[in-house]
């Protein structure tokens, strides 16, 4: 075999492999991908509403839920979305009983039961919010893997970097699926009636 065949056959033996590689690999990343449907969420915890009564992991079992997190002092994401997922339920005639819509504080300090209440009763009378010591808040919203980070933004003033989707929960606390952030209204609804049934 000359030199020159021999290198023409090892190259076509690499080109081979690394095409088998390559088609292996994407096939890892895929069945890697991530459901929320697939991805066992949130810990037990004790907080209390915007009520000031007691709240626990218990809110989210017994009917399909909202939950999301966010905080007061958000110039646009949290009251578009308080916005959005009034208007969604208000489109759909979803009565108050049948789905719970909950807004967990990632900014405790500031967002204290009254604070949230005056927040968010003027914008929706179905939206219940969550807060608490800040620890355990941290610990609750860690737990739903949600990413915030407080940053400073000068003369003792901050702002939140947070998750902006809203999680879909079905009756029994599991996420079956995420609204994200300026979601198309129709298939935002859609979501929702999927786990209404």
């Amino acid at each position: 075999m000359t030199t020159r065949l021999a290198t023409i056959l090892a190259g076509l033996v690499v080109a081979a492999v690394a095409l088998g590689a390559g088609i292996a690999l994407r096939q890892v990343f895929q069945d890697r991908t991530i459901s929320p449907v697939a991805t066992e969420l949130g810990e037990p915890f004790n907080l209390v509403d915007h009520n000031g009564a007691p709240i626990t992991e218990a809110a989210f079992i017994g009917r399909p839920s909202l939950l999301f997190f966010g905080f007061t002092h958000c110039p646009e994401v949290c009251p578009t979305t308080v916005y959005d997922m009034e208007t969604w339920l208000t489109d759909m005639e979803v009565p108050k009983d049948d789905l719970g819509v909950f807004f967990v504080t990632i900014d405790p300090e500031r967002d204290t039961p009254d604070f949230l209440k005056d927040y968010l009763e003027p914008q929706s009378d179905r939206i219940l919010g969550i807060t608490g010591e800040p620890q355990a808040v941290r610990e609750m919203a860690k737990s739903w893997r949600v990413y915030f980070q407080r940053r400073e933004l000068g003369e003792g003033d901050y702002t939140m970097d947070h998750y902006a989707s809203v999680f879909v929960l079905n009756d029994e606390g599991e996420v079956v699926d995420i609204i994200p952030f300026q979601e198309a209204p129709e298939i935002a609804k859609a979501k929702i009636a999927a786990v209404l049934g």
